[in-house]
């Protein structure tokens, strides 16, 4: 027999006593570490989330970049195409790619300046100097989680986030099937 071992035959009720003491965890050390597991849980499932989210926004912005160039290579820098143009050389199969919309400056309201943009270019002398003549605005409407409400970009502009309460220009009340291509109407 080994003589670091007792036979527990051979030890007294009070030996016996502290030997389980030291065998096994309390209670609060059992509820603690389920605690600290939940709470480092509860960590790594909103940092997955977070990286997410922050993954599809960068993807967005990347495939509306995409749709940037592509508008400018249809219009072989000479003109803007129109949205129907757009998105039936570019997708000519008429599938839906997703809440993207292709904006383009015109006049909507037929001679009383461009709503897009501010800017009259039926009227130029009108118009704030100041303003940007836009040419066209590309966005999407993605769910961006509490990163942003949607993102665009302008013919010459990277994109640009837009969040509630954000100084950025609202261009999604222009949102209408004349304006949107495929993740429009229908």
């Amino acid at each position: 027999m080994d003589n670091n071992r007792t036979d527990l035959q051979t030890m007294t009720g009070t030996d016996l006593e502290a030997r389980q003491g030291e065998a096994g965890l309390t209670l609060v050390e059992v509820i603690g570490t389920v605690f600290l597991i939940g709470v480092l849980s509860i960590i790594g499932i909103n940092l997955a989330i977070d990286y997410r989210e922050k993954a599809r926004l960068v993807r967005c912005m990347a495939e509306i970049r995409g749709i940037q160039a592509a508008v400018v290579n249809l219009g072989d820098g000479r003109y803007i195409p129109t949205p129907d143009q757009f998105w039936n050389s570019t997708w000519p199969d008429g599938r839906k790619h997703g809440p993207y919309y292709y904006l383009t400056d015109g006049d909507p309201n037929n001679g009383h300046g461009n709503d897009l943009d501010g800017v009259d270019e039926e009227n130029p002398g009108a118009s704030d100097p100041d303003k940007k003549d836009i040419k066209f605005v590309i966005l999407c409407q993605h769910d961006h989680g509490n990163l942003a409400d949607y993102v665009y970009l302008t013919d010459d502009e990277p994109p640009i986030i837009a969040k509630d309460g954000s100084e950025s220009v609202d261009y999604t009340r222009f949102l209408k099937w004349e304006y949107g291509g495929p993740g429009g109407g229908n």
